[in-house]
């Protein structure tokens, strides 16, 4: 017979509020998802004329007004999304929340764009139409960084710039950088907690690792040791997919040697087995939310621990502490204008004039209009 959970022990009312905030941080993620970043890969509707396998696989725009558009479009839907996850900050203003949490969230949306954007440029026959509204949902290739199916080096290099142009305003406006997932990786080996090493990845693995396979000259594919260091999350049957695909250009006019796809092809054969952590299948799935708890050093960044002496921490602790609930503070300031230039935190010592003094009165006559207020409305109400 299973006992009851002991809600008297701390550790089960951590879990119980571990799996909610799990189911929350959940929707999040699929709020964000279909009304940010979905609708941006759709047809407008002016072009709905269009036959679907014409705007899936035709190029509408030249090359650098391709890339250019693309940029323009997500970095908008970017915007969007920050705007849902916390409209403050968005806005430019200070915010109580803790920013790891809205960092988790577009971690989450950018690994599954990654991921749509993967499964579309590598999109060969009329037939490879999106049929997976999370891992393949692309419907429109100009929302592409690249047109579909247009492996070349010169493609290569334009699907480079476009992420990086993306992952610069992430990192911004999120701090989603590399830099910041190697120190995360220390602190998991610090504090032995494998889990935020999870976590922690850089934006666009899947395309910055198909650009840098383009441009790198195919020969070299042959060693393990270079595919490990360009390409470590494509397995070798979409490694040799992509370079039976590869168009020569101005940049590589040389096509793929077929002593390269018939060595790399029998390699995969024999080689299955090494693979686990590699992305092998096409289209490529993606993987289900999953929620970690904040570290306690991304909450102490935001709330201060008194214990830790940093005036730093104190200061911005306080601030959160203090515009918590910044809605009572705006209907205060409407009300009484000149008040926010006393400082609530520290009262003044009166003076032989009594303006310090009347001045803190003033303040908790104004703290306490609200609950006359509501006092009237319980009274009515009864």
């Amino acid at each position: 017979m299973q006992l009851p959970d002991d809600w008297q022990k701390t550790s089960t009312l951590l879990d119980a509020l571990e799996k909610i905030e799990s189911w929350i941080f959940s929707r999040i993620v699929e709020s964000v998802w279909w009304q940010a970043m979905t609708p941006h890969m759709q047809t407008p509707v002016e072009d709905l004329s269009t036959p679907k396998i014409g705007r899936l696989l035709g190029q509408s725009l030249g090359d650098q007004q391709h890339g250019s558009f693309s940029i323009d479009l997500w970095r908008s839907a970017f915007q969007d999304a920050f705007s849902r996850i916390c409209p403050l900050r968005a806005g430019g203003h200070e915010c109580g929340c803790l920013p790891v949490l809205a960092k988790l969230v577009m971690e989450h949306c950018i690994a599954r764009l990654d991921i749509a954007m993967f499964n579309a440029i590598l999109r060969e026959s009329e037939n490879e139409i999106p049929t997976d509204p999370i891992s393949d949902p692309i419907v429109d290739s100009r929302v592409l960084p690249i047109p579909a199916g247009n492996l070349s080096f010169g493609s290569g290099a334009q699907l480079k710039s476009s992420v990086g142009n993306w992952s610069r305003w992430l990192t911004d406006t999120f701090g989603m950088d590399a830099a910041e997932s190697e120190k995360g990786g220390q602190d998991v080996e610090v504090n032995g907690d494998d889990r935020r090493d999870a976590a922690e990845s850089t934006c666009f693995k899947l395309l910055n690792e198909l650009s840098d396979l383009l441009m790198l000259p195919k020969d070299m594919l042959l060693e393990k040791a270079i595919r490990k260091e360009v390409c470590p999350s494509i397995g070798l049957p979409l490694v040799t997919r992509i370079l039976c695909n590869f168009t020569p250009d101005e940049f590589c006019p040389d096509p793929v040697p077929g002593m390269v796809l018939e060595e790399l092809n029998s390699e995969s054969l024999l080689d299955r087995s090494t693979e686990i952590d590699m992305v092998s299948t096409f289209p490529v799935t993606a993987a289900p939310v999953v929620y970690w708890a904040p570290t306690l050093e991304d909450v102490r960044e935001k709330v201060a621990d008194t214990a830790c002496g940093n005036p730093e921490l104190d200061r911005r602790g306080s601030m959160v502490q203090r515009r918590g609930y910044t809605s009572d503070d705006d209907l205060d300031a409407l009300e009484f204008p000149l008040a926010s230039l006393y400082d609530k935190s520290n009262p003044p010592s009166p003076c032989n004039n009594g303006v310090a003094h009347f001045s803190t009165r003033q303040v908790a006559s104004m703290e306490n209009v609200r609950h006359e207020l509501l006092r009237e409305v319980w009274c009515e109400r009864l």
